[in-house]
């Protein structure tokens, strides 16, 4: 299980509008997304590291604006080579892209 979390000076409906962004950039599938919790989850498919991948993120306030959490785990397997460390970057560049912004440092 890998767990990325990024702040963005902008509010969190910004990002939350942008996260097709982040699922398409990870070619992720069928997304299931909560509007309720600020949640979307999808799956990858598989690759040459490993059988695929369960992506959940997360979207809340914070200081300053909002946070993106992304946790992925793999859907069989022990070792995941740093595919979800990837993906979960991958997919906040697409989400800040998206959205116009940067992740605060």
């Amino acid at each position: 299980m890998t767990t990325v979390q990024q702040s963005f000076p902008v509010p969190p409906n910004a990002l939350w509008s942008a996260l097709p962004a982040g699922v398409t950039a990870i070619r992720g599938r069928t997304p299931s997304y909560d509007p309720q919790r600020g949640t979307v989850m999808c799956r990858t498919g598989m690759s040459l590291l490993s059988w695929g991948q369960i992506v959940h993120v997360t979207v809340s306030h914070a200081p300053g604006g909002s946070a993106l959490t992304i946790v992925t785990t793999l859907k069989l397997g022990v070792f995941d080579w740093g595919e979800g460390k990837r993906l979960a970057h991958r997919f906040a560049a697409a989400v800040a892209h998206a959205a116009g912004t940067a992740a605060l440092v």
